[in-house]
């Protein structure tokens, strides 16, 4: 007698189980990286190019790119942005503060900075969130770039 009230026991658990599994969801993929999402190192390194060509030409700006190798900075932004942002590359170059030690750099000059890099980023078609996004990372970074 036992061993018929497993069975009906059993059947009830794999109705449950099916009842479950039937219902649910299947759980949304994954959102792409921020490195992906900014158009990977085509869209990252148009958007280095663009905004590091811009602030090193503008009056506000322009003092702390006197004397720099434009290319190699670029380069070195790129490789930063891509790490940071969830891409492939590995930032080896300088901390933040060692990089920008003694240029004294204002709040004023780095305002200018993310203005041209949220307009470089809107030419890039980013998305808003995927640009806030970026920003809030680099917002982080400020602290060791200014006044050092």
């Amino acid at each position: 007698m036992k061993r018929h009230t497993c069975i009906p026991a059993a059947l009830l658990a794999l109705v449950a189980i099916a009842a479950t599994t039937a219902c649910s969801t299947p759980a949304p993929p994954p959102k792409p990286s921020l490195f992906v999402r900014l158009g990977g190192m085509a869209g990252v390194t148009a958007v280095v190019d663009d905004f590091v060509s811009k602030v090193s030409a503008d009056p506000r700006s322009k003092r702390t790119f006197e004397g720099v190798n434009l290319a190699r900075l670029k380069a070195s932004v790129v490789s930063h942005v891509c790490a940071l942002s969830g891409g492939p590359c590995k930032y080896e170059g300088d901390a933040m503060a060692l990089a920008h030690r003694g240029m004294a750099i204002t709040s004023d000059e780095l305002s200018v900075m993310g203005h041209y890099v949220d307009q470089a980023l809107q030419r890039q078609g980013v998305a808003r969130e995927d640009r806030e996004e970026l920003e809030r990372m680099l917002d982080k970074l400020g602290p060791e770039v200014l006044n050092k």
